[in-house]
């Protein structure tokens, strides 16, 4: 539950919709700050200090209280054989008031993908700034770091499946040798490596 949750929280804040940065284009920016960024341990053990807070924020919320009791109550519905029409209509308050509450959590779409923008989205969220500041990360190296994290992630697993067979001269070596090497603390600190045995 943690790690969906966690990866939920990176997609939200970072991946949707993914940036230039993320889709590879050496021409922008974007992706070259991305490339260039070095990943490090304690950069990444800031990173999970921060989604850590995000995560006890989210846990304490009554609203997301209030949303896992409804998941919960329609699951149970869910598991019945027979419905009274009073549950079917109860069923589909639900429903409605689940997906409205998850659109709420997702907020606004917003077009301008670049890393300056996911900074001042981060930025201008008090709960995000506050957990930002807490774990020693600015916005924009934050939304950095978990792109370069991803990329090289995303590399690592081409290479394993056999996608491709050489590192991409635009993938930063260096990040995907890291990534390789530190696989077993990487997916301890995110949590990746419970959503794989999921």
């Amino acid at each position: 539950m943690r790690s969906t949750i966690y990866l939920a929280t990176v997609a939200l804040i970072v991946l949707a919709p993914a940036p230039a940065a993320a889709q590879g284009n050496p021409a922008d920016p974007d992706t070259r700050e991305v490339q260039a960024y070095v990943l490090t341990m304690p950069k990444l053990r800031q990173l999970n200090q921060f989604f850590g807070d995000l995560l006890r924020q989210r846990e304490a919320d009554p609203a997301y209280q209030a949303l896992l009791k409804k998941k919960k109550e329609l699951e149970a519905l869910n598991a019945k054989d027979e419905l009274s029409e009073a549950e079917e209509e109860r069923m589909a308050r639900l429903e409605a008031e689940i997906e409205e509450a998850e659109l709420a959590e997702e907020g606004p779409d917003d077009d301008d993908q670049s890393l300056s923008a996911m900074a001042q989205r981060m930025a201008a969220d008090p709960r995000i700034a506050g957990a930002l500041k807490r774990a020693g990360l600015a916005p924009r190296e934050a939304a950095t770091l978990q792109l370069a994290l991803f990329q090289a992630a995303f590399t690592v697993g081409m290479l394993e499946s056999g996608t491709i067979k050489e590192i991409p001269k635009e993938a930063n070596t260096d990040n995907v040798k890291f990534f390789r090497a530190n696989r077993a603390e990487i997916a301890t600190l995110t949590a990746l490596g419970d959503q794989e045995k999921e």
